[in-house]
């Protein structure tokens, strides 16, 4: 039976918003799994896993738009007691797939770094997501509408 993966965005008038993937667990809609590139543009950005996260609990605004239905063989719910918890180790092929693209480095510098100026693409949670629903397309576990579902989804 197919799953609905999730992109969550965390809104912000000020800074580029939060992305992440939201995939709830098969029996509960409130509680699952988080998958983001976490930290910022100035130091650069890890790819955690949220597990047993309750979405229901988070206190900004946020929204959820459907990217794509996903068989149940790429996922897999990892209980651990039931208890929230972070990390980094992939426990199914969705993951293995966020893994496999990188996280973004430093992509900020610092106003009184010294050298030679140049032009730098920022890099964040966006720019990674974005590749790791690419490389879900071609990998087969999603549709091909979910790249212009993300294209178009809010920035802040």
């Amino acid at each position: 039976m197919p799953r609905t993966i999730y992109l969550a965005i965390y809104n912000s008038r000020l800074f580029p918003a939060h992305w992440a993937l939201w995939i709830p667990h098969k029996d509960d809609p409130a509680i699952g799994k988080r998958i983001h590139a976490n930290g910022n543009a100035s130091e650069g950005f890890t790819i955690d896993f949220e597990r047993n996260h309750n979405i229901e609990e988070t206190t900004g605004s946020y929204q959820l738009l459907a990217l794509a239905e996903v068989a149940d063989k790429f996922l897999e719910d990892v209980r651990g007691g039931g208890t929230q918890g972070v990390d980094q180790v992939a426990c199914d092929w969705v993951e293995e797939v966020a893994l496999s693209v990188q996280a973004p480095g430093k992509s900020l510098t610092h106003v009184r770094a010294e050298g030679p100026r140049r032009r730098v693409e920022i890099q964040n949670c966006q720019t990674w997501l974005r590749e790791v629903v690419a490389a879900l397309v071609r990998e087969g576990v999603m549709e091909e509408a979910a790249l212009r579902i993300i294209d178009s989804a809010p920035k802040n």
